[in-house]
């Protein structure tokens, strides 16, 4: 099920985990650093603050925040997935795995909200990798084509420097790997629309990729039986990316 983007939901997921992390610290006989209760506090007022500082458009909700907190919006966001990642390595620690990895898919909704109030997302990685966890957890169509609109909205608030940036050798890169799952998760939606655009933008951003990508897509096809109309997209960009010299 995904986590919705909004900020009583995290918080209240977020208060929830605590507890149970909180107990298990108390119950520990290692010592643990930080306490839980330090970056679960943190993020519970920064949660508070964006609350209270949401207007009725991207830049009023931006300026808001900078008159709240001194700081600018992207620098919070920075800062909230910072805590985040603070408290589910405390519950990774404390030996609950299953704990820190719902912690850490709370990154998706928290990004979504601030980078929907005005911010820019200039360190995607823990974002990336909790839409991966998220899209490993789910197997229905349309919860993975509500996924792929989460997956866009990231894109879309990555910074342009950091696009830019991107290091097409490293298959670690946060942007290329958003953009490959982006087409997988397209793929599993089996909705035709959403493949094509992210075929696409595998295409043109990631052309030395595509090949592979498709040729890959084209096996899974016949593996985990996709339906005629799936089939019918992969297999154009198949013909267009894997024919020819393409192929080699």
């Amino acid at each position: 099920m995904l986590p919705k983007v909004d900020l009583s939901d995290i918080a209240e997921e977020l208060s929830r985990l605590g507890d149970e992390i909180q107990r298990a610290y108390d119950d520990s006989e290692q010592t643990v650093e930080p306490a839980p209760q330090v970056p679960l506090s943190g993020l519970a007022q920064l949660l508070d603050t964006v609350r209270a500082s949401e207007a009725e458009s991207r830049g009023e909700s931006a300026q808001a925040l900078r008159a709240a907190t001194g700081a600018e919006p992207d620098a919070l966001i920075d800062h909230g997935l910072g805590l985040l990642r603070q408290i589910a390595e405390v519950a990774r620690r404390l030996n609950l795995k299953l704990q820190a990895q719902a912690v850490e898919v709370l990154a998706v909704p928290f990004a979504c909200w601030m980078l929907r109030r005005g911010c820019e997302l200039q360190h995607p990685e823990e974002v990336v990798n909790a839409l991966a966890t998220l899209a490993n957890q789910l197997e229905q169509p349309d919860e993975l084509a509500e996924l792929y609109g989460l997956m866009g909205e990231i894109a879309e608030g990555i910074g342009a420097d950091r696009v830019q940036g991107m290091d097409p050798t490293d298959p670690t890169d946060p942007w290329l790997v958003l953009l490959i799952n982006r087409g997988i998760v397209a793929t599993r939606s089996h909705e035709p629309v959403l493949m094509e655009e992210a075929f696409d933008a595998i295409g043109e951003q990631l052309p030395d990729h595509a090949p592979y990508f498709f040729r890959e897509g084209m096996g899974q096809m016949e593996a985990l039986d996709y339906p005629p109309h799936v089939r019918e997209v992969m297999q154009r960009y198949f013909d267009k990316w894997c024919s020819g010299q393409r192929l080699h």
